[in-house]
């Protein structure tokens, strides 16, 4: 009977509750590559929205892949995950290492001044196939803080001054993917819905 007794309490608690909202896909509204070579800067005529770009260095330039997600009016959110694939390597058969870097973008277009935009996130090495997801909760949030865009952008680790051929790789377009903030209505009700089950689980004992 006891346990009997405490199915229905969870299944009473689990009533009172309000479902979990679930994970949304944040949309993309640009994703290409800058070329960065001073004195001539440019957007790649080779990407476009939804396709695969490069993060490559070489002597002569530098590819930045960067990515744009707007979060329209969320003020905050409860979690955020980042995810790239890495399709190919260039230059080698040895692994590439790759920077991400985050952070708000002021007008959510891209444009040759996004060349340097954001905050360092985190380094990685690849090989071809991999997946890199990234928990950037924290960085979404500060970004949100100064309007609805956030960007990423990639770029190979190594300098161009120290290269003779092409050195990174490809990815694919990269996915954010946010789950809101709790509401305090939430918490109230979880605590509520425990102190119920608690109280039955003791007078069910007391009868005993």
């Amino acid at each position: 009977m006891n346990t009997i007794n405490k199915l229905i309490g969870i299944t009473a608690l689990s009533a009172l509750l309000p479902a979990t909202a679930m994970a949304a896909s944040v949309p993309l509204i640009d994703n290409q590559v800058i070329i960065d070579n001073n004195p001539f800067y440019s957007i790649g005529a080779e990407d476009g929205l939804g396709v695969g770009n490069y993060a490559l260095n070489h002597p002569g330039f530098i590819d930045i892949p960067y990515a744009i997600f707007d979060l329209g009016s969320t003020s905050s959110v409860g979690s955020a995950v980042l995810t790239w694939n890495f399709n190919s390597l260039y230059g080698g058969s040895g692994p590439a290492f790759i920077s991400l870097y985050g952070g708000n973008d002021a007008d959510g277009i891209i444009s040759v001044n996004d060349r340097f935009n954001g905050s360092f996130v985190a380094v990685n090495s690849f090989a071809g196939g991999e997946t890199w997801s990234l928990d950037v909760t924290a960085l979404v949030n500060s970004s949100l803080g100064s309007g609805q865009y956030f960007a990423a952008r990639l770029e190979a680790t190594l300098p161009p001054s120290i290269l003779s051929g092409y050195y990174g790789g490809q990815f694919f377009a990269p996915t954010l993917e946010i789950s809101p903030v709790p509401e305090p209505e939430t918490y109230a009700m979880l605590l509520a819905g425990l102190g119920i089950l608690g109280f039955s689980l003791r007078r069910k004992k007391q009868a005993v």
